[in-house]
């Protein structure tokens, strides 16, 4: 690897590791809101969101947001999901490319979950939202050298539980991509760098996340190309984690997606698929869990 390549990143890394190291080696707590761990859309979700490397739509904003660097125009993204007991999830992303000053991204992610009764002291029984759930991300991104790119994103949350307890925080993600070459990324992405979540007295720490990962481009002549993906994770609260995930297309129109996720007890294998056409793409993940509901995501993508 040249020298040109090599300090920057190491310098970058470095501080990323200074920055975040105390939080993710030590789980003395467990995190809230976790909203800001569900999977944004159904192409990631499927290849096991070993996604740190890919980023290459809108998602990215979520992913790794130092892929706002990157030339990809301008791309909308939405997502819908429904959840167990009757939650529901959905997420909207745009990304827009500002030429040589970079690129920008904003994003809003909504979580209901399902209905609840409560027993009211008159006897009778009243049906309440157990939770809803709103983070709403703006980020940056820049080029330092033509193959590396490093972005700064903030969200608000705002959560609310049994509609009368509410709590505010503010945290931020840092993200690094580096283009090897034409066909090797690496990733690195910091995310939910905040301040607690606290409905009452009592706060609960952000899930400070870190993801290390490579992905590489496959191309066998014009109709077949795929891109296999690894991700390393560390959240606050739990063990490292391995994700993995690989995605072929056919002639750029028709996608298969499978992905599995290492170090979890419920959800392990993920696949999916997807269908282009001109600048729409609709995208569709299916996750096993394990003596549960399994899970359902479709995306809507568009590059314009």
């Amino acid at each position: 690897m040249s020298t040109k390549i090599f300090k920057p990143s190491v310098l970058l890394l470095a501080i990323i590791v200074l920055v975040s190291g105390p939080g993710l080696t030590e789980a003395s707590s467990t995190s809230g809101g976790l909203i800001l761990k569900q999977a944004v859309g159904a192409r990631a979700q499927s290849m096991g969101e070993a996604f740190t490397a890919v980023a290459d739509d809108a998602t990215g904003l979520y992913w790794n947001v130092g892929s706002l660097s990157r030339n990809m125009g301008t791309q909308l993204s939405v997502s819908f999901q429904q959840g167990l007991a009757g939650s529901t999830y959905g997420q909207f992303m745009a990304t827009h490319q500002l030429g040589r000053a970079g690129g920008i991204g904003v994003g809003v992610v909504l979580f209901q979950g399902g209905e609840m009764i409560l027993d009211e002291p008159d006897g009778s029984e009243r049906s309440v939202q157990s939770q809803m759930d709103l983070v709403a991300q703006v980020g940056y991104g820049i080029n330092l050298m033509d193959n590396l790119g490093v972005g700064l994103s903030v969200k608000l949350l705002d959560s609310t539980l049994i509609e009368e307890a509410n709590a505010t925080a503010v945290a931020a993600d840092l993200g690094v991509l580096l283009a090897v070459d034409e066909q090797v990324s690496l990733g690195i992405s910091i995310q939910n760098i905040g301040t607690d979540i606290t409905y009452a007295e009592t706060g609960d720490p952000m899930p400070l996340t870190a993801r290390i990962g490579g992905s590489y481009k496959l191309s066998i002549g014009q109709a077949h190309a795929g891109i296999l993906a690894v991700d390393l994770v560390k959240e606050n609260d739990q063990d490292f984690a391995v994700h993995a995930g690989m995605e072929y297309w056919y002639a750029q129109t028709l996608a298969l997606r499978l992905g599995y996720k290492g170090g979890y007890e419920l959800e392990n294998l993920t696949v999916g698929m997807g269908a282009r056409w001109q600048m729409v793409q609709v995208d569709y993940a299916f996750s096993l869990i394990k003596d549960m509901d399994h899970t359902h995501k479709v995306s809507l993508s568009l590059r314009l």
